[in-house]
């Protein structure tokens, strides 16, 4: 298959992550639709897998990034030539490679002829990351899953979440989102397991908010290369009869090729939950404290 232009929406990929010696450590035995991870920082969830006969890969499972991708030197390790693409990052749009692979597995999933995006993790690993590739939203969204942080596992296929609270969520092949009120004003979250707390696009905050309180600057690296970024504490945060933290990071969106009608991201460690559930049977986000 030839795509000489393929978007993605990049997640955040741009908090810490850490290199562990053996994902899911020692545990009883998985049952047949369980993956073991490791969670780095309490909420980054890495998981081994392989692409082709390469085997024991570490990959971060990352719901914020509506493509799978492959770190370059994978791609080069593994003869696989590249193809003109786009990823939208946070703040821009960034020229790279897609490719396609013949097999790739992680856990009880296998996947033939799967098209990847091929990305530079060296930005990670200056911070102590190593990992080899990203688990996105393209493979997520073949069935309903949960991650279970408590467990260190993550079960794929419908699972029992009586007692969970629960808001609708909407997912196409660029993002799951779900409706964040805004200090009374609906906004639209991307949902991203790869991000600690909330991101906001600042002008929607200046057209929503007349009483935000910037805190001050910080920086962190991402795909697209420095993000210079702002805290600031705003009125009231609530994700269905949750309140959640009123400090968030706000940053510049991507232009022209923003995603329409979302605000920013929604870090799911900002729910302080044991498990998070995805049913799309149901169109729900699910989570359990």
């Amino acid at each position: 298959m030839d795509r000489t232009n393929v978007v993605a929406l990049l997640g955040t990929l741009l908090l810490s992550v850490v290199c562990g010696a053996a994902v899911g450590g020692t545990r009883t035995q998985l049952a047949s639709n369980e993956m073991a991870i490791k969670l780095y920082g309490g909420y980054l969830a890495v998981a081994r897998g392989s692409i082709n006969n390469a085997d024991n890969l570490r990959f971060l499972l990352d719901t914020g990034a509506s493509n799978t991708a492959i770190d370059r030197r994978v791609a080069e390790r593994l003869g696989l030539d590249g193809q003109p693409a786009r990823v939208i990052t946070f703040d821009k749009t960034v020229a790279l490679e897609s490719t396609e692979v013949q097999d790739m597995a992680f856990g009880p999933e296998r996947v033939s002829n799967v098209r990847v995006m091929i990305e530079d993790l060296e930005y990670l690993r200056s911070t102590g990351v190593h990992v080899d590739g990203v688990i996105g939203l393209d493979l997520f969204r073949r069935q309903s899953f949960l991650v279970d942080y408590a467990g260190e596992r993550v079960l794929f296929g419908p699972t029992s979440t009586g007692g969970m609270h629960g808001v609708p969520m909407r997912a196409d092949a660029k993002s799951i989102r779900v409706e964040v009120d805004l200090d009374g004003r609906p906004v639209w979250l991307v949902v991203d397991s790869g991000a600690r707390g909330i991101t906001l696009y600042e002008d929607t905050v200046k057209d929503l908010l007349a009483n935000y309180r910037v805190q001050g600057r910080t920086g962190e690296w991402s795909l697209g290369g420095p993000l210079e970024n702002r805290i600031a504490i705003v009125p009231r945060l609530r994700l269905g009869r949750q309140d959640l933290d009123r400090e968030v990071v706000l940053i510049s969106a991507p232009g022209a090729n923003r995603l329409s009608g979302v605000s920013g991201y929604l870090g799911l460690a900002s729910l302080g939950a044991k498990q998070v559930a995805f049913s799309f049977e149901t169109n729900q986000l699910l989570w359990r404290k």
